[in-house]
């Protein structure tokens, strides 16, 4: 279907006392040239843009984090707006369908960011890209002709768009489960980080970070710090046969010396003046509690 169409641009212009949400312009492009950028900060244009990539990748920009686009993924914004896209340097070619409207999408789009973000991945087949090609149709056969037809369009297009990714969002908030049960299993890897539990988890990166933390309270990141530390707390605590380089290996640090300043970034003393504390409250205990357990006995003998 996409190799029988041309790359080409429709743009709408209606004159309506109405503040209806209307479909502003729709294009298939393809995009060989590094020049292409958009940097949405000093944009003087106002609408919301859903850009599908449909071969080669893109690169979206959101407040210095920045998100590939590959094919199947679609990204919705803000124009003007805190972002930029563009074709970055190890891509030669970006393909991909875009789909203007008018601020009236916004009250939607701010709810599909605040569930999923701003980039979401559409299956293939999906309703939602048979919805995109057929509105490029009907805007290179000129049958969007009335405000009406325009209207009607888009408000369904956008009513589709929102479900699907509400629908989405609660089957991957099970994937932020998996993939904190991911991090409790895995912690001790020296290599576990971000992508890998992103990609075990069949997340993005973004998604996982903000999904996680609004759902455990932390981001992943911090929380696999604290979890190994509180692994090596317990291996302090309860053998003193570990050296400090066992434990780092044991908790998924390399060396000794990064566990060491880990450790006391959290909790405020090094590993060595920890198994020292715990080492004085043991034997606290043992001069104190012991004996009234013995006393105790001795009572109950008499």
């Amino acid at each position: 279907m996409i190799q029988s169409l041309p790359h080409h641009s429709v743009g709408f212009r209606f004159s309506s006392d109405l503040s209806l949400l209307t479909l502003k312009g729709v294009g298939l492009n393809y995009i060989d040239s590094h020049a292409y950028s958009w940097d949405n900060r000093t944009r003087k244009d106002t609408h919301c843009l859903i850009q599908y990539c449909i071969d080669g990748e893109g690169t979206l920009e959101i407040d210095n984090i920045y998100h590939p686009i590959l094919p199947g993924d679609a990204f919705i914004i803000n124009i003007p707006g805190k972002s930029r896209y563009f074709l970055p340097e190890h891509s030669d070619h970006w393909e991909f369908l875009y789909l203007e409207f008018t601020k009236e999408c916004l009250p939607l789009m701010l709810k599909i960011h605040r569930n999923i973000g701003p980039v979401i991945h559409l299956k293939n087949p999906s309703g939602i890209t048979e919805q995109m090609f057929l509105i490029y149709k009907k805007a290179l056969n000129n049958e969007l002709k009335t405000f009406f037809e325009n209207a009607k369009l888009a408000m369904t297009f956008w009513l589709d768009i929102t479900e699907y990714v509400l629908t989405l969002a609660t089957d991957e908030l099970s994937k932020i489960d998996i993939a904190k049960s991911y991090i409790d299993q895995n912690y001790f890897h020296e290599n576990l980080n971000l992508d890998m539990i992103a990609e075990n988890s069949n997340l993005s990166k973004y998604y996982l970070c903000k999904e996680f933390k609004r759902k455990y309270g932390i981001p992943p990141g911090k929380y696999l710090k604290e979890l190994r530390i509180s692994q090596a707390c317990r291996l302090l605590s309860t053998s003193s046969d570990f050296s400090m380089m066992d434990i780092a290996h044991m908790i998924g640090y390399s060396n000794d010396s990064y566990f060491g300043k880990v450790f006391k970034a959290v909790k405020g003393i090094t590993p060595d003046q920890f198994r020292k504390q715990t080492t004085q409250y043991d034997l606290v205990r043992d001069l104190y509690e012991t004996p009234k357990y013995i006393s105790s006995q001795n009572n109950t003998k008499h």
